[in-house]
């Protein structure tokens, strides 16, 4: 059957919300450690709702039935730049036709977004969509960013005699010092991810005394030469993650002296101990996968659930500058 694309509306948005919930199914099949709450179109409807009623979106129909949906915050800086993202719960179409669904609806949509300046175009789409990602991908996306779960039970390949202690506010100086070399590393090649505020010790401090979060320290004799760091479920991961039962790593670092040595599986290992003792049900974690030995270590010990994707449209096609 045809599709047709049209404006998504209002009387769209409980079919939409019931498409994200049917592949957030099939999604769980696969990682039935994932949180049951994104199976019920209630959890997805009152922000679908609130950004349907913010931005431009578009449907896909045959005939009578939604077969897919795409819509997208708009926010001024990206990098630099003005962009659209739709998150994972901000776009949807049928597992059996991703591929074909997805390029009808961009077509529908992209132009109005440059045409009102909109030229980086992001959005995130869970990982069990093959079919949906390689359209993503012919239609000119890359990959961004990344987010994995596992389970709470101990990696098997720690090294031996990894000296792991929990940082107090203590240490601040030396985790300080460890996230300074981090975004030193985000910031070199391959990566190139640059980073605006900088590491303050006070601030170290304060989040090493919120009992709400740990952060763990691997020695080589005196010094620390590496870090791991989690809390609650990071609200700047995808959604599907965000859930009590979640907690997740939001740092991780291990000086080049120290790699190779098992030091980042004992740090994880104490991780995953300390969400067991803390009610946890799922750990998670997000990462650039252009940072080539955190996507290798990562994608070892966790299963993808989302990725997020962008694309750069030349800016000559954006609207004319006034004169």
């Amino acid at each position: 059957m045809p599709i047709e694309i049209l404006p998504l509306k209002e009387s769209h948005l409980e079919d939409a919300a019931a498409l994200v919930c049917a592949r957030y199914r099939a999604l769980r099949e696969r990682l039935p450690l994932m949180p049951s709450r994104f199976e019920d179109p209630d959890a997805i409807l009152p922000q679908l709702r609130d950004l349907a009623g913010q931005a431009p979106g578009v449907v896909a129909m045959r005939g009578s039935r939604l077969a897919g949906f795409l819509v997208a915050y708009q926010f001024p800086d990206f990098r630099g730049k003005p962009g659209v993202y739709a998150p994972e719960w901000a776009n949807g179409a049928e597992l059996e036709d991703g591929r074909r669904i997805y390029e009808a609806l961009y077509a529908g949509l992209a132009a109005q977004w440059v045409d009102a300046g909109y030229c980086t175009h992001l959005l995130s789409i869970v990982a069990n969509d093959q079919d949906g990602l390689e359209g993503w991908r012919w239609l000119g996306f890359g990959l961004l960013a990344a987010d994995g779960v596992r389970d709470l039970e101990p990696v098997q390949d720690q090294g031996a005699g990894v000296d792991v202690r929990q940082a107090g506010p203590g240490d601040a100086q030396q985790v300080t010092n460890l996230i300074e070399a981090l975004r030193q590393h985000m910031a070199a090649s391959p990566t190139f991810l640059h980073q605006e505020d900088s590491v303050e010790i006070e601030e170290t401090a304060e989040q090493l005394a919120n009992p709400a979060h740990a952060l763990w320290l691997a020695y080589q004799g005196t010094e620390a030469v590496a870090c791991m760091g989690q809390g609650p479920a990071n609200p700047k991961a995808c959604t599907l993650i965000d859930d009590p039962g979640t907690t997740s790593i939001v740092s991780a670092y291990t000086r080049t002296s120290a790699r190779g040595s098992g030091v980042a599986s004992a740090l994880l290992n104490r991780v995953l101990a300390w969400g067991r003792a803390e009610g946890y049900e799922r750990c998670a974690v997000d990462w650039e996968p252009m940072n080539v030995l955190a996507t290798r270590f990562w994608t070892r010990h966790f299963q993808p659930v989302s990725y997020a994707l962008v694309r750069h449209i030349d800016e000559r096609f954006g609207p004319t500058a006034a004169p």
